[in-house]
């Protein structure tokens, strides 16, 4: 076992507690307020990072945290926490299933240890550096799709995509590719994950957003990357794949 492992464990039990909380207010009335940035947020958002904050930070009192919802404590440490309590609030309040609680670790910066929590699917995701990627137990593997033109994609919202000033690349994404389906945030990626899609472009996200995919997405053997071709936390886009596909899906922008 990694030095991860225990950390994974007991995190792993925190998060998926965290997700019930906000499954408990899933199809459920709910105030929708909206954040300077135009993104929605409701007390369930609140209420599970809420929780997890606190349960980490119990867990874990020399980490420390960077949050969507709460901001940044300790954010300087060896070790920190990024949570996004609910990633997909916008499938959330419609009653769409598709959302997740994610949870990664950084060491130095470097994401070492992911959690995806899928509550409505009753799906857990977890990954630690050197340990591999799985799902209730067991592994994954991304596909080994050698081309778009033989590539099942999901991507993003398109106004996103006008957003970020890219859709020109969404509009050859969907020329170029076998098939393009919209799964967008988490659920895509962990549809990356199993091998289900081949690709998943999100056109723009956040640390909290893809820091628990990158260690994921590299411990089930694929890649990730912004428009950009490059691997920073920094990045405003995101991109996980095969590694046969990163070429061609680079040189679409």
């Amino acid at each position: 076992m990694t030095p991860y492992g225990d950390i994974l464990e007991e995190a792993a039990e925190i998060v998926e507690h965290g997700s019930r909380i906000a499954l408990s207010y899933f199809r459920q009335p709910l105030l929708v307020e909206r954040k300077e940035d135009g993104s929605p947020v409701t007390m369930a958002d609140k209420k599970t990072e809420e929780f997890l904050r606190t349960e980490l930070s119990a867990a874990f009192p020399d980490h420390g945290i960077v949050g969507e919802e709460f901001g940044e404590e300790s954010a300087t440490r060896q070790f920190v926490w990024t949570i996004d309590p609910i990633d997909g609030t916008r499938s959330f309040v419609r009653g769409i299933p598709l959302f997740g609680t994610l949870v990664a670790l950084l060491e130095h910066g470097e994401p070492v240890l992911g959690i995806a929590c899928l509550p409505a699917l009753d799906e857990t995701y977890l990954a630690a550096k050197g340990m591999g990627a799985f799902c209730d137990g067991m592994p994954l593997h991304v596909s080994q799709t050698q081309s778009l033109e033989d590539a099942f994609v999901c991507c993003g919202d398109s106004s996103a995509f006008e957003n970020a000033g890219m859709s020109g690349y969404q509009q050859a994404l969907l020329k170029q590719s076998q098939l393009v389906r919209g799964y967008s945030d988490c659920f895509g990626h962990t549809m990356v994950l199993r091998g289900a899609v081949d690709a998943m472009v999100d056109p723009l996200v956040s640390i909290w957003d893809i820091a628990p995919l990158i260690c994921l997405i590299q411990e089930a053997g694929g890649t990730y990357f912004g428009f950009d071709g490059t691997t920073s936390l920094a990045n405003k886009s995101f991109i996980t794949c095969g590694p046969a596909l990163k070429a061609p899906l680079l040189a679409l922008g």
